[in-house]
């Protein structure tokens, strides 16, 4: 079994674990009053701990999400009384912020307990493998560096917790790692994160128009005279051309876009290579379980 097939089934596994959770949040978004982002936010600011929260770091993993967005995010905390001030552009998660925190990851924790997706026995030799592959990310060099995953760990919700909260925590940190290794594949070549989302997004549907896509990424909170920026930036780069309103990348693009691709597989499968053919091949066929036993509860519910 190809160790490339690792991402794959760890991606579509975290999907479905999200579809789990996903109804809990929204319960606990419409209690307090808050957005979802809002609420996924405040749930990694303890990741930052002991330092304060701001929107430069925040920008560190998801260079492509506005700044202006993140700012506007922390001010609903604010007003919320979910994070507070503590210098200029410097949050800290208040003693509210902390009982919301508790009381929504306690529901997904019991919710995710509830999942049978794989005996027993399975989910812990599945916790075990996932382990130790976060483990040996985290010794991994620069590049592509640990700061993703280095944050993710701190999230760990320790052993006493059912062992599916233990696996999510795992692909979590799993997909924080394949995070670094894509930073370090393409911060050297574009320095603009939401060019280079545009670009991924056109390297994936071929063509698009303006529109679509600024619809489709409208979740990264950039303005359409940002995306018409960043699209200007990418046909003067000659990675995408534009005719009357369609979009399309060009072969120098794609070529551009699938090099970092390479990389960030070269990365982030450099840790795993120690680990024996059989073994990988066995964990990758647990994750494929996890997978397909979380959409059979899924369309169960």
């Amino acid at each position: 079994m190809s160790l490339k097939l690792l991402y794959p089934a760890i991606e579509t596994a975290s999907h479905a674990m999200t579809a789990v959770y996903d109804p809990v949040f929204e319960r606990y978004c419409q209690k307090f009053g808050i957005s979802s982002q809002s609420l996924y936010l405040l749930l990694a600011i303890p990741a930052f701990e002991p330092k304060p929260v701001s929107v430069e770091n925040l920008n560190i993993r998801s260079p492509y999400t506005a700044a202006e967005h993140y700012h506007a995010l922390l001010q609903e905390l604010t007003h919320a009384n979910m994070v507070a001030l503590e210098t200029e552009g410097q949050y800290r998660i208040t003693q509210h912020g902390l009982e919301v925190l508790k009381e929504t990851l306690t529901a997904v924790y019991n919710e995710l307990g509830e999942i049978k997706s794989l005996p027993l026995i399975d989910q812990m030799d599945l916790a075990s493998r996932l382990k130790i592959l976060t483990d040996a990310c985290l010794t991994a060099p620069d590049p592509p560096g640990t700061w993703c995953i280095r944050h993710a760990r701190r999230l760990d919700p320790g052993s006493r917790v059912p062992m599916m909260v233990r696996i999510d925590q795992f692909l979590s940190e799993l997909q924080a790692f394949r995070d670094d290794a894509h930073l370090a594949a393409w911060q050297g070549i574009e320095s603009n994160g939401h060019a280079w989302d545009i670009l991924t997004h056109l390297w994936s549907k071929k063509e698009a128009e303006p529109d679509r896509i600024f619809q489709d990424l409208v979740k990264r909170g950039n303005t359409r005279e940002q995306t018409q920026h960043a699209v200007e930036l990418l046909i003067r780069r000659g990675w995408i051309t534009r005719d009357n309103r369609t979009l399309r990348i060009t072969p120098f693009g794609t070529e551009i876009r699938q090099t970092a691709e390479t990389t960030t597989d070269q990365y982030f499968l450099a840790p795993f290579r120690k680990i024996s053919a059989v073994e990988m091949a066995q964990t990758i066929t647990l994750i494929e379980e996890l997978h397909r036993g979380i959409s059979t509860y899924n369309a169960g519910v």
